[in-house]
């Protein structure tokens, strides 16, 4: 193990029964375990890969409830506002 991998074992290990029950129920709704989620959550924190999750989740319930816009329509919607807006000449120098 390198250095930080055993930097990340400690923490692990030093987590209180609260913080253990949130890796918990992090790695179970993200369909992982504590160990294999660990990483991230050492990396970046709770709050953070929480909020990564759920939107995820949430971008999973846009899709399946069709609130998405598809990539041929978002580039035709790009190309109105470049046609309704002209191209603008750039000043060099």
């Amino acid at each position: 193990m390198n250095s930080n991998q055993n930097k990340q074992a400690e923490a692990l290990a030093a987590l209180g029964a609260r913080e253990r029950a949130r890796l918990e129920r992090l790695a179970e709704s993200a369909q992982s375990t504590p160990e294999e989620i660990w990483p991230s959550v050492y990396r970046y924190g709770f709050d953070d890969i929480e909020e990564t999750l759920q939107a995820g989740l949430d971008a999973e319930d846009d899709i399946v409830n069709g609130r998405t816009t598809s990539h041929e329509e978002v580039v035709a919607q790009a190309m109105q506002i470049i046609a309704q807006h002209g191209q603008r000449k750039r000043k060099v120098g």
